[in-house]
């Protein structure tokens, strides 16, 4: 396996738990970002644009 030490692997471990954090705040974003489309749309259809 990895010769790593404790602190070692702390690091590069940090650094994936990091990495996986900023990945998946991308992808919550895009799946906000559509969901928020959809819902003003529905919001427009029903209520009409605001200004």
């Amino acid at each position: 396996m990895l010769n790593l030490s404790g602190s070692e692997f702390l690091f590069y471990g940090g650094i994936t738990v990091m990495t996986a954090a900023a990945v998946l705040a991308v992808i919550c974003a895009v799946i906000f970002q559509a969901s928020w489309r959809k819902l003003r749309e529905k919001l427009d259809q029903e209520y009409g644009k605001l200004k």
